[in-house]
């Protein structure tokens, strides 16, 4: 999306200048056709822009591919080190934690109606990391902890799809929620989006669930 905003942002500064060359040249009625062409391209550029900006904040959405990978490090009681890893881009984000399980939320956009006939993917974007206790902590205890992942990038296409505007006719907005995995010190989880939700895979001994009391 952003690179077709570029394009009609450049036409629309080339087909500026051919009418200020048109106008220069005495052919005023094509001076005026330019001009106005030049701010149709133009006004098309500026209405994708806060939209394309958007969307650039989300990662294509496919089945079964890895979206992310967490590593977690003691620093405390309770409290633990996330290093969080978006895939496949490898940007990395540390979140300094206080619980004793964790999880990702996402929130995905797929296409519909015109939109899909344009051949737009589906895209995905993690959106929040929670911490959670198994009961409830003491007066003494610090909270769990709830992070925003998503920084704001221009209008928020996904909300207004929710609430019944016109790009609800071409795109469905939803969550990709993520299962709770236990904090423990060394473990590495793997991310994927199974085509439902977030699924948390062990990719290292730590990470393995404590198996049944022998």
């Amino acid at each position: 999306m952003q690179p077709v905003t570029l394009v009609l942002a450049s036409f629309g500064g080339l087909t500026l200048l051919v009418a200020l060359s048109r106008w220069l040249a005495g052919r005023r009625w094509a001076a005026l056709g330019h001009l106005a062409l030049a701010g149709l391209l133009i006004a098309a550029a500026a209405n994708l822009g806060p939209l394309a900006a958007d969307l650039g904040t989300y990662g294509a959405l496919r089945a079964n591919a890895p979206v992310a990978q967490v590593f977690a490090e003691r620093t405390g009681s309770k409290r633990w080190r996330l290093t969080l890893t978006r895939l496949p881009s490898g940007r990395m984000q540390v979140l300094e934690v206080t619980g004793e399980e964790w999880r990702l939320d996402a929130r995905t956009l797929r296409w519909k109606g015109r939109a899909l006939a344009l051949g737009l993917e589906p895209r995905l974007r993690l959106e929040r990391l929670s911490t959670r206790f198994l009961r409830t902590p003491t007066a003494e205890e610090p909270p769990p902890s709830s992070y925003a992942l998503a920084e704001p990038g221009g209008e928020d296409l996904w909300a207004q799809a929710r609430t019944g505007s016109r790009w609800s006719n071409y795109v469905a907005a939803d969550h990709a929620y993520g299962e709770w995995r236990p904090l423990a010190q060394g473990a590495r989880w793997e991310v994927r989006f199974d085509g439902k939700g977030l699924q948390s895979h062990p990719a290292n001994e730590a990470a393995q669930p404590p198996g049944p009391p022998r």
